[in-house]
């Protein structure tokens, strides 16, 4: 019923992944569609038209991306037009929205730039909301082809507009909503693994799996002709999730961890300061990326050297000396100190090896310790984690921030 047509020369060569495909299959899927090919084509014209033209029988929609865009080997609307006998003409509203998105952003329109308003002239327009060129749908023997820009964030943000009209001209005429459950603590394999004990979701909603590291994201998506129906029965879904993944689960919606901590620490009028050392500012980057942290976060130090855990932090020389930089004594030292020293409700603190040297057998590389200290005394944790350097530092990160947050909650502080 579908097919989606990736255009580049860029993806054929394996210079650039091709996200899009995988990104629009995945929307597609999460509303209750399915694909039945995906096509990969270089930027030569007569190779485009080619491709347009040999469609699978059973095709209804084709989605196409990439090679709308102002340089010479953009040759998409060219080719479409070709592959179905129209022509090229300048399309006044196109030209239109692209000069006053030109304008707002304090430039002014060259030949280059005008070629994007150069459209097949039976076509009909998909508004771009995030770049200049305009993406379009022809109709060419009972199909439907829909033309997005090749630019991921620009493809991303046209695909809802996409799944509309294929929802409203397959002549299904559902309602399609979806639930996004935040997840951390558990890869895609270890979820899979707990949801296959739990009772099986009703019928038509779909389960999506949406991993972004260090974290995955849970859709559920439901379908059908009555909307109160589909809202009830993605709830029932919800509820089952949420019942077998517990404390994994850390938000629903559009948040992430560092908002969501942030809301506990203003609800609870409490504040935090961090003291980090393999992660490097690591932690503190990702909570003052959070607008309005000032309110919560009080002060983050990076304590990379011994001679700074001791001045900065307060760490014993001794502790050092006795247990090493990388053990539970030190992080707890950290914690405490970078507490005390900014007179913060809570205060973390994180010591490891994040490699790719530095490990010992008893503390190989990925040794992470993990301390919270606060009004009822200092939580500590110790993590062994795999991966590059930048994804241990990340790791550590999150998992800093999970332990505040499980605290908060009253949850179990260690992840399982």
């Amino acid at each position: 019923m579908i097919e989606i047509i990736t255009i580049g020369d860029e993806l054929t060569s394996g210079r650039t992944a091709d996200t899009n495909a995988a990104m629009i299959a995945r929307e597609l899927h999460a509303a209750g569609f399915s694909v039945q090919r995906i096509t990969t084509v270089g930027d030569a014209c007569g190779d485009i038209s080619a491709v347009l033209r040999t469609c699978l029988p059973v095709t209804r929609f084709v989605i196409v991306t990439g090679g709308l865009g102002p340089t010479e080997d953009d040759r998409t609307a060219a080719a479409a037009a070709a592959a179905f006998n129209d022509t090229l003409a300048l399309h006044p509203e196109a030209l239109a929205m692209l000069r006053e998105k030109l304008e707002r952003r304090g430039r002014t329109m060259n030949a280059p730039q005008q070629k994007q308003a150069m459209l097949p002239s039976t076509c009909t327009l998909i508004a771009n909301p995030v770049g200049t060129a305009c993406g379009f749908i022809m109709r060419h023997e009972n199909r439907h082809y829909l033309f997005l820009p090749g630019v991921p964030a620009e493809a991303r943000a046209m695909t809802e507009f996409v799944t509309g009209y294929i929802n409203e001209h397959a002549g299904r005429r559902h309602a399609i909503m979806s639930i996004t459950l935040r997840v951390f603590g558990l890869w895609e394999s270890a979820i899979q693994e707990v949801l296959n004990y739990a009772p099986a979701l009703p019928g038509d909603v779909c389960l999506g799996f949406y991993p972004h590291f260090p974290e995955v994201a849970l859709r559920l998506t439901g379908h059908g002709p009555d909307e109160a129906a589909v809202r009830d029965r993605l709830e029932q879904a919800r509820r089952v999730i949420a019942e077998y993944l517990g404390g994994y689960i850390y938000a629903e919606g559009d948040i992430s961890l560092m908002e969501c901590i942030g809301k506990l620490l203003i609800d609870s009028g409490s504040t935090v300061a961090v003291a980090e050392s393999c992660t490097g500012g690591l932690l503190s980057h990702l909570i003052t990326g959070v607008p309005g942290s000032s309110v919560w976060f009080e002060r983050g130090l990076v304590v990379y050297s011994n001679a700074a855990k001791t001045q900065l932090a307060g760490v014993g020389e001794s502790l050092l000396t006795q247990h090493g930089a990388v053990s539970a004594p030190v992080a707890q030292a950290l914690a405490q100190g970078i507490r005390k020293r900014s007179a913060s409700t809570w205060g973390i603190g994180i010591t490891g090896i994040a490699g790719p040297g530095g490990g010992a057998p008893e503390k190989p590389v990925g040794t992470v310790f993990f301390a919270l200290d606060g009004p009822e005394g200092c939580r500590v944790q110790q993590r062994r984690f795999t991966g590059t350097r930048d994804q241990i530092k990340m790791l550590s990160a999150f998992t800093a921030l999970d332990l505040l947050r499980r605290t908060l909650l009253g949850l179990p502080a260690e992840v399982q």
